[in-house]
């Protein structure tokens, strides 16, 4: 699965705990329904959310409140309506080469429980939690594309993955997820894992 890889980041438990919190309140149908074009009060639109935006030429990229910086995700750069809204959270890269890569998904086992945890104490258990080894992974995620069972096995991608599904008025399924680049699981590469958590609208009930 191909994954838009940054620079890796370091945003602590305790940071994506105030994060989680800044969002309990959001109105997540209007987040849905997307912002207004940028000449036609886009500014007054995130301010609601304690937002301000910081780039909006393809992608809206915002500021919270708490210093974090998110990506509101719509489809072909369009403005609404959004799909998903992402956060980059962490991140380890190999030093010298492949040869460190073991080290690298090594301490995505590290601190993957300090941010599941952290998130839990926010959102409650998660509706699921596993590696990329989980016998039980589930099939489909809402708009997130799950890879299938061959490849994620051969990637390792999802390393990491948990859900929780919010039961607030226009609700929102949040996703936290280490996802490995290519070539990181076979030492193909030098190694790179980062760990993003992603809200996306709660799938509606069959």
């Amino acid at each position: 699965m191909s994954t838009p890889f940054e620079p890796p980041v370091d945003r602590t438990p305790q940071e994506l705990v105030t994060e989680l919190r800044g969002l309990t309140d959001v109105h997540w149908e209007t987040v849905w329904n997307g912002p207004p074009l940028a000449s036609q009060g886009l500014d007054e639109w995130c301010a609601q959310f304690g937002w301000t935006p910081t780039q909006f030429e393809y992608v809206l990229n915002v500021r919270t409140q708490t210093g974090g910086a998110m990506t509101l995700n719509a489809m072909g750069g369009s403005w609404a309506p959004v799909q998903s809204l992402s956060y980059w959270v962490w991140g380890e890269s190999a030093v010298g080469g492949s040869q460190d890569n073991a080290r690298v998904l090594a301490e995505a086992d590290r601190v993957w429980p300090l941010y599941r945890d952290a998130v839990s104490s926010v959102l409650g258990v998660p509706a699921w939690e596993g590696a990329w080894d989980s016998t039980a992974f589930p099939r489909e995620l809402g708009e997130f594309t799950i890879p299938q069972d061959a490849d994620r096995i051969e990637e390792k991608d999802p390393y990491h993955l948990a859900y929780w599904e919010l039961s607030a008025p226009g609700g929102a399924l949040v996703r936290l997820c280490i996802t490995p680049a290519v070539g990181t699981a076979d030492g193909s590469d030098a190694g790179v894992v980062n760990m993003d958590l992603e809200v996306y609208p709660r799938p509606l009930e069959a």
